[in-house]
């Protein structure tokens, strides 16, 4: 719904401008962040175009000499299948919550100590996001997407259930009618759930950073918060990070 808004809310930062900054390209760093992955045995996922499919592997060996990365083969034919497809992968994982992530160009199947593994060239560029530097995606109001957040009053327990507006891998902006919302800037809302699409349910606490109260055209307020996640789970931020990189690309391709 077309909202008037009393206060003057802050444009995030252009995307394009933040991938720029946050890209790496020389040789030298890509070649020391997968080394550091790969020393860490760090989940990685590879996740491809058109497809459901995701591919949860880790870096076994960084090739210098002829410039390739080893994978950990996928468990079943079908995904190694899709992964041969020619399409490429999205490879994504986080190195001391910051999101590492770049387009493998071709996968092919390979050996490596006698046991079946993934082959891709190294890639010329990677882009590494800090969390504080994680941009926003805007969700579409035709088809909203619930955030589920616990009561705190005795007077009202049934949790509250917001909308999300927009969100990125380091938080989410809330927007409920009901008046329910603590809107007190560093207050924590506990095991909040975020029902995304297919079925998949991000669980995370809550810290409210800032709120606004939104007039809306039929005269109603709305409360909106934006958040920032708290001690996110591993499992839940590569769920959130899929979910909303699939969303920019979906925005890319539409271009």
């Amino acid at each position: 719904m077309p909202t008037s808004s009393i206060h003057t809310l802050t444009p995030p930062p252009d995307r394009d401008d933040v991938r720029a900054r946050c890209t790496v390209n020389t040789s030298t760093e890509i070649l020391f962040l997968l080394s550091a992955i790969q020393k860490r045995n760090l989940l990685v996922n590879l996740d491809i175009p058109g497809s459901r499919q995701i591919v949860v592997t880790s870096i076994i060996a960084v090739n210098k000499s002829d410039n390739t990365l080893i994978l950990d083969s996928a468990r079943g034919d079908a995904l190694n299948h899709e992964l041969m497809s020619g399409k490429g992968a999205e490879f994504i994982t986080q190195l001391d919550g910051v999101s590492i992530t770049f387009s493998t160009g071709p996968v092919s199947l390979c050996e490596y100590e006698k046991m079946p593994a993934l082959r891709m060239p190294i890639p010329q560029s990677l882009i590494r996001l800090q969390r504080r530097e994680h941009f926003r995606v805007p969700l579409p109001i035709t088809r909203p997407i619930k955030c589920i957040v616990p009561s705190t009053s005795e007077d009202y327990p049934e949790p509250i259930t917001a909308h999300i507006m927009d969100i990125g891998c380091g938080g989410v902006a809330i927007a409920e009618s009901g008046g329910r919302l603590d809107t007190k800037p560093g207050k924590i809302l506990p095991a909040c759930r975020l029902l995304l699409p297919d079925a998949n349910v991000v669980i995370t606490s809550l810290e409210v950073r800032n709120s606004a109260q939104i007039r809306l055209l039929n005269g109603a307020f709305q409360t909106r918060l934006g958040c920032k996640f708290i001690d996110l789970p591993n499992d839940m931020a590569a769920m959130l990070q899929r979910f909303v990189m699939n969303i920019e690309r979906v925005r890319r391709d539409s271009l």
